[in-house]
């Protein structure tokens, strides 16, 4: 029997898909008779609600987009804080928590307590995966108790059963030093930070990271774990029986994707709970999914009180995986390539940023941070160089000449693409959370 925390994760898809095609009517009621914008929106784009009764009849729907949910917050009123997409009254709101903004100004979410247990309820079954037991003491190292990946989050490892130990808004070594007291046998924070912590343990607190006494590694924020050199780098660095990713979207649902024991992508979990759609970023068409397909996640709530959303464009651009698993798990699973909105064509092929950032993060004494400059503001397709901004680690001594040489060299063998890389300061390149903005115009 497949070690899962919830038996919905083994039933096969197909009748996965045909619970969603049952509640999505039930959703699109709600829609019609609580929610001001889809009622708006419904009357410009010429659809009946009433005929929106299958998955298929959902795909002709426009797309809801960030900045949608930004224009219906953008003025408003006591009765409806969360702006107009705001399906709830105010009394049922249970708990509003926001975006880290690092793709603009932060929006806000809202549950009612029913939404909070739907999402308990996903994110059991994600933490399941990705490696959490209730007998684990688990150090969570989020910073911020407001965005997806803090308070709910931690109310949800509680839920599960495992000790949490909230220290993620203290300083560094105050973190490093709960771990040395307390042992916990999980280290769960950003990837970013992880690899923070994997590069400055030792000077901080004096002690190396494989003797702190972690057994698993979990991160998230940025898709970095799926790298096989980074995750290599977390097993050999902190010694550890398990390193594995999650991710979720605050404005649709917490931790919806998280990894098992294979190790090769992220299962969706949010089944009965949220729709998820492939589509191709440039034309809207829906794409199946199937091993190798990649494009970008698009999400409708089926249940949703507080801020429900359709056809929700992610911008999380991604590869599908698998669509079966010796784990026992039915749903597709994926790994995140980068942004949507950052996505560059050289001589014809896909390049990330992120994905750049990946590579040169493993050349000896370059920052894992970067920007890519464009001389035009809609350029997107290159036959020169793509010119970026790369850092020397503060400890490194490399010459700025030599490092970009390597840059180049390591981008052109592993991406098949050139660069045009210029040393600047770390720290006016962003850190490197997955939905941090790594393209700037040229004179920004």
């Amino acid at each position: 029997m497949a070690d899962v925390y919830d038996p919905i994760e083994t039933q096969p898809w197909d009748q996965v898909l045909a619970e969603h095609e049952r509640l999505l009517p039930k959703q699109i009621e709600y829609l019609r008779e609580r929610s001001e914008f889809y009622q708006r929106r419904f009357d410009e784009w010429g659809i009946d609600p009433d005929e929106l009764d299958s998955l298929e009849a959902l795909q002709a729907v426009p797309f809801t987009t960030k900045q949608d949910e930004r224009d219906s917050q953008r003025d408003p009123v006591p009765a409806r804080p969360l702006g107009e997409h705001q399906a709830a009254p105010k009394s049922a709101l249970n708990r509003t928590i926001s975006s880290s903004g690092t793709t603009g100004k932060p929006t806000y979410f809202g549950l009612t307590a029913q939404d909070r247990r739907n999402w308990n309820t996903v994110q059991k079954r994600s933490f399941y995966t990705v490696g959490v037991r209730p007998e684990d003491t688990v150090l969570f190292g989020a910073g911020q108790t407001m965005i997806t990946g803090g308070t709910p989050y931690f109310e949800t490892l509680t839920k599960l059963g495992a000790n949490v130990v909230p220290a993620g808004g203290e300083s560094t070594e105050r973190l490093l030093s709960v771990a040395l007291d307390v042992r916990p046998d999980i280290l769960w924070t950003t990837t970013s930070h992880i690899r923070y912590l994997s590069e400055n343990a030792e000077d901080i607190v004096g002690v190396e990271p494989e003797d702190f006494g972690f057994e698993k590694v979990i991160g998230g924020a940025a898709p970095g774990i799926a790298n096989p050199e980074i995750r290599d780098e977390f097993y050999d660095v902190w010694d550890v029986s398990l390193v594995r990713e999650a991710m979720g979207l605050g404005d649709v649902l917490g931790s919806m994707w998280a990894e098992c024991a294979e190790e090769e992508g992220m299962h969706f979990h949010a089944q009965g709970f949220v729709h998820v759609e492939l589509i191709d970023p440039e034309s809207g068409e829906v794409k199946p999914f199937e091993e190798g397909a990649e494009g970008e996640l698009v999400y409708t709530h089926l249940r949703r009180e507080a801020t429900p959303l359709l056809r929700f464009r992610s911008g999380d651009y991604v590869t599908v995986t698998g669509t079966d698993c010796d784990c026992g798990r039915t749903a597709p699973k994926i790994q995140v390539v980068g942004r949507a909105d950052d996505m560059l064509i050289y001589k014809g092929m896909n390049v990330f940023p992120s994905a750049i950032r990946d590579v040169i993060s493993d050349v000896d004494g370059v920052a894992p941070r970067l920007r890519v400059v464009l001389p035009e503001a809609d350029k997107v397709n290159f036959e020169e160089p793509i010119p970026i901004e790369i850092a020397l680690e503060p400890a490194s001594d490399r010459s700025a000449a030599d490092a970009a040489d390597e840059v180049v060299t390591e981008v052109r063998e592993q991406l098949k693409a050139r660069v045009d890389p210029t040393v600047t300061d770390i720290d006016d390149l962003p850190a490197g959370e997955y939905k941090t903005k790594l393209i700037k115009h040229d004179g920004e």
